[in-house]
């Protein structure tokens, strides 16, 4: 099963991705902030990164910057998701999802990080 790590600070946003992604049989693991995401240290790394850009305490491109510097991390794929961020931002990223999203579009999206 694959695995996917969101870093979303909106609980009915991460709330709605994290049931979502579920009922499509991936394991998710949710973050409120960046602060929650750096604390805590997975024993293994996702397969798919989705993060919003506008959190209250960092923001999604600085993570994936972090994420796409680290050996570990440097491959695996990363999905920006924001409704007031300029893409020209979104450098580094694999992908970009405009909020609101259409829900099928989203998984079509993420499933194309994965083939």
């Amino acid at each position: 099963m694959k695995e996917i790590f969101i870093v979303e600070d909106d609980d009915g946003i991460r709330e709605l991705l994290e049931f979502l992604l579920e009922s499509q049989q991936y394991v998710v693991k949710t973050f409120p902030t960046a602060r929650a995401f750096h604390k805590t240290v997975p024993e293994k790394v996702p397969d798919l990164f989705l993060l919003d850009i506008m959190l209250p305490d960092g923001n999604g491109v600085d993570l994936c910057r972090e994420l796409k510097k680290g050996d570990e991390t440097k491959r695996i794929p990363v999905v920006l998701m924001s409704a007031h961020a300029d893409i020209s931002r979104t450098e580094g990223a694999d992908d970009f999802i405009a909020k609101p999203f259409d829900v099928d579009e989203l998984l079509q999206r993420i499933e194309k990080q994965f083939a």
